[in-house]
């Protein structure tokens, strides 16, 4: 095997997390990934010092790029709380990028079933999810007790997206998504 300088951190997560997804948690090991990215083990080692850093490594991962950055990039693009929203209603439309994000989420999920570090990250970016959502919905003037309703109707609804298998268009995912919007948003419909 060969030594690759240039394999970074990120490089494992990303090859944990696909092994995540196509196998299950058990199955993410230092010699799997290792084998898979044609590399020693002493190149795992020099960015983890456990299986259990590179889980964390995972969660982490999953946490900023499917929420944190996801939200920080909704909040800078300088549109109206309404207007967040209906973008947040379209990410799941958004084709390979949006699959790919799904399944690593639905693999988390699994995972947190019987790990409690997973448990607990998952519900930790469900609160922060929950909460963004119905912050958006106070914003446009949703009373405090319908805001928390429908942010949990409309985060279920996108997390049911994630496992559901489709063979819908992208532009059939498109119109769902704008009917949802309305549905779920009734104030982006013209007054």
């Amino acid at each position: 095997m060969s030594t690759r300088t240039s394999l970074t951190r990120e490089d494992w997560i990303h090859a944990a997390q696909h092994v995540l997804v196509t196998s299950g948690v058990d199955a993410v090991r230092v010699d799997t990934l290792a084998k898979e990215l044609k590399i020693t083990r002493g190149s795992f080692y020099y960015h983890f010092k456990s299986r259990g850093e590179l889980l964390e490594g995972i969660l982490g991962n999953w946490r900023s790029r499917a929420t944190e950055d996801v939200i920080l990039q909704l909040r800078t693009a300088h549109t109206s709380p309404l207007q967040q929203l209906q973008r947040l209603l379209e990410l799941p439309s958004h084709g390979q990028t949006a699959r790919e994000a799904a399944a690593i989420e639905l693999g988390i999920r699994a995972w947190a079933r019987r790990d409690d570090k997973a448990r607990q990250a998952i519900d930790e970016v469900d609160r922060y999810r929950l909460n963004y959502i119905e912050g958006l919905l106070i914003q446009a003037d949703v009373t405090q007790s319908e805001a928390c309703d429908r942010a949990y109707l409309i985060y279920a609804y996108q997390i049911s997206l994630s496992l559901l298998h489709s063979e819908d268009t992208a532009q059939d995912r498109k119109d769902r998504s704008a009917r949802m919007a309305r549905i779920l948003i009734p104030e982006l419909l013209p007054a």
